[in-house]
């Protein structure tokens, strides 16, 4: 798993936009909480030597919503997964209820065993080349203000 710190997360940097919170019940010490900001974009990079051949992987953002989480369901998700010339992608919805189109969208939100959250950003096949998965969740088309996101990290399983 990718911890919140491996991530490029848009303006994490800013303690008006993010905020760093020591976790107590987690693998990793921090995650960050999303303040406010109008555009999210979460990248997560990881290279393939680092996984299982052969295998086919699931890659998971794990996140929580604050009490406080505002603005996540206005509109749709962009999630996508690259590994070399391959590509999937698709759009997901936190609140099916307040998205403004359902065509073509995937619930988002899952419960794990945890008490975190995953959101599916896609899937890819590991052959054994050595190649970068790029992996990414974003909202960039809207102006609406999103905050009380919390995010631990990125996980890669592979697919059951």
């Amino acid at each position: 798993m990718l911890s919140a710190r491996e991530l490029s997360i848009v303006w994490s940097t800013n303690p008006l936009c993010w905020c760093w919170k020591p976790l107590h019940q987690s693998r990793f010490p921090e995650a960050v909480e999303l303040v406010m900001v109008c555009c999210l974009d979460i990248r997560g990079k990881i290279n393939t030597r680092m996984l299982s051949p052969n295998t086919t992987y699931v890659a998971y953002l794990v996140i929580q919503l604050a009490r406080r989480a505002f603005g996540l369901g206005a509109l749709p998700f962009e999630v996508s997964v690259e590994v070399g010339d391959y590509k999937t992608h698709g759009r997901i919805c936190m609140n099916r209820d307040e998205c403004n189109s359902v065509e073509t969208l995937h619930e988002g939100l899952h419960a794990r065993n945890d008490g975190w959250l995953e959101v599916e950003l896609g899937e890819f096949y590991n052959n054994g080349d050595e190649k970068e998965v790029k992996m990414e969740f974003k909202e960039i088309k809207g102006a609406q203000l999103k905050g009380g996101l919390v995010v631990e990290g990125i996980e890669l399983r592979p697919k059951n």
